[in-house]
């Protein structure tokens, strides 16, 4: 009967990601709306608050669940508990929303979470001229906001705690600049050598989203507990792995997922031209007139979907999905071997194996 009890007890989830998420969000919304409230009225302010407002509070809200498994993990409260490990999990949300609302632009990528993008509410409303001014600007304001709602998240805390983590949160936010930065220039790389490639594009997604998804919220909240740094070291090689990982799971759902489950066009990193490792992987798989097809198509924004769809055939064909398949599955054993060096109780150890298997196991 014993055996039976722990079994269950370690088979029953940690936390319900489907309850916290709800909750993030909407402690993110109402610090939004907060500070919504303290703008001077202005005919215009409605319309520009409201291309901000639509990026805010709808997500996963993964990056802000990270803060509060970074923070339990390394001995805080549990999941949901901590008042300022969900206020940095909001603020770290709203980030994520101006980094959306800008790579949409970038990629100019038509619709996010099932919405017209930004760029393309602005072009709609106003007109296409003020399309990408109006992108950078509602980026910049729910930037600015990461960085109140990052100041009021540490406002009860004592004076070395709380420049730790704000000083942290700003390296979060200059590396996925950087990141980003590479990834624009990325697509200008040439497909003539996949091996080269794929170790750049590596290094690229590394910084510009897995680092930033999963081992920066990951640390971001163990931060809160002030723990031995050799913790922090092995608890970055987790989130290192699992995060490269993470975007490879995004990146091949961008190519085989479902667009009423993602809210983002199936295919569009295809139509834009990114190099992702998958892309990497058919490549190297493919010769002769696929191979030169899947180079054609590649960067085509008028691409067919009846060409989209064989292009999709000739990636899964070539071996290049099980290949990737099979990468990710590697990852996501890496990041568990560090986990268990983290030495941590059984509570918190599941608690953290459940958030890996959701940055991983998912279809969205």
């Amino acid at each position: 009967m014993e055996t039976d009890r722990n079994a269950a007890s370690a088979t029953k989830p940690a936390f319900n990601h489907a309850l916290f998420a709800p909750v993030m969000n909407h402690k993110a919304l109402d610090f939004f709306n907060a500070f919504a409230a303290t703008l001077a009225p202005h005919p215009e302010l409605d319309r520009f608050l409201s291309f901000a407002r639509s990026y805010v509070g709808s997500g996963k809200a993964l990056r802000g669940l990270g803060v509060s498994i970074g923070n339990f993990i390394a001995g805080g409260e549990d999941i949901g508990h901590s008042e300022t490990a969900m206020n940095l999990g909001a603020a770290l949300e709203l980030y994520q929303s101006s980094a959306l609302v800008h790579d949409d632009f970038i990629d100019n990528a038509p619709t996010r979470r099932g919405i017209p993008s930004v760029h393309v509410q602005a072009a709609r409303e106003i007109d296409e001229g003020v399309a990408g001014p109006v992108a950078i600007l509602v980026g910049d304001l729910l930037l600015s906001l990461n960085h109140l709602a990052t100041e009021h998240s540490l406002k009860d805390l004592d004076a070395k705690t709380a420049h730790r983590i704000s000083s942290y949160m700003a390296q979060i936010t200059a590396e996925v600049a950087w990141g980003q930065y590479l990834d624009v220039l990325t697509e200008r790389h040439p497909l003539s050598d996949p091996q080269a490639l794929r170790r750049y594009v590596y290094d690229v997604i590394a910084l510009k989203s897995g680092h930033y998804s999963v081992m920066r919220p990951l640390v971001l909240g163990a931060l809160l507990q002030n723990p031995d740094p050799q913790f922090i070291e092995t608890l970055e090689k987790v989130g290192r792995a699992w995060g490269v990982a993470f975007q490879m799971r995004d990146d091949e759902i961008g190519v085989f997922g479902d667009e009423t489950v993602t809210g983002k066009p199936t295919g569009s990193d295809i139509r834009e031209g990114k190099r992702t490792i998958l892309i990497t992987m058919a490549l190297a798989r493919t010769t002769g007139a696929d191979r030169d097809f899947l180079e054609d198509a590649l960067g085509d924004p008028s691409l067919s979907d009846e060409k989209l769809a064989r292009l999709v055939e000739i990636i899964d064909s070539s071996g290049a999905r099980l290949e990737h398949e099979q990468a990710i599955a590697n990852l996501a054993a890496e990041g568990r071997k560090y986990m268990r060096e983290l030495k941590l109780d059984e509570k918190r150890e599941a608690t953290l194996a459940q958030f890996g298997k959701i940055l991983l196991s998912r279809d969205f």
